[in-house]
């Protein structure tokens, strides 16, 4: 698979970050974080060309989008993209799990980090509600991101959907 095609899905995502959705200042940190979510997913499928500086380049896009200081989301995109090339393959059932509990490892490290940058930037401890909240909804909704993302990969949904991902 060229990159044509995670690199689009991506900028879809990135796109929507940007829309105006109304979600309330607590939810604030979920749509980037679908984006990193979907940028890990991409880097963890197996025979999925998406380069890292794609994932910077994508990043800064969604920093530019958000009004948010420059480089912020790009260093995390950069972090997802290589935490998913190092993460273990979803080829079954109990490497989907086992890759869930990787990406709440990042996860995880990401929102502390974006804490502590934020808090750095405002030269000041910012409440730390919105991004946990951003990160625990990321780690619930992996499963659903990686089926888009392998749908998205194989062209349709199907009983078998994570067997020969390779």
């Amino acid at each position: 698979m060229n990159t044509g095609v995670p690199a689009l899905s991506v900028f879809v995502a990135v796109l929507a970050t940007a829309v105006p959705l109304g979600l309330p200042a607590d939810a604030t940190f979920i749509p980037p974080l679908i984006v990193m979510t979907m940028i890990f997913c991409w880097r963890a499928l197996p025979g999925t060309v998406f380069p890292s500086y794609l994932a910077l380049l994508l990043g800064l896009l969604t920093d530019i989008l958000s009004g948010g200081p420059l480089g912020f989301w790009a260093m995390m995109a950069l972090i997802a993209a290589n935490a998913g090339g190092r993460a273990p393959s979803p080829a079954d059932a109990q490497d989907r799990y086992r890759l869930w509990l990787f990406w709440a490892g990042v996860a995880a490290a990401i929102g502390v980090l974006a804490w502590l940058l934020g808090s750095l930037y405002v030269v000041r401890l910012i409440d730390a509600w919105p991004i946990a909240f951003g990160v625990c909804v990321s780690i619930l909704l992996f499963p659903v991101v990686l089926r888009g993302v392998v749908w998205i990969k194989r062209g349709r949904l199907k009983a078998g959907l994570y067997r020969g991902l390779t």
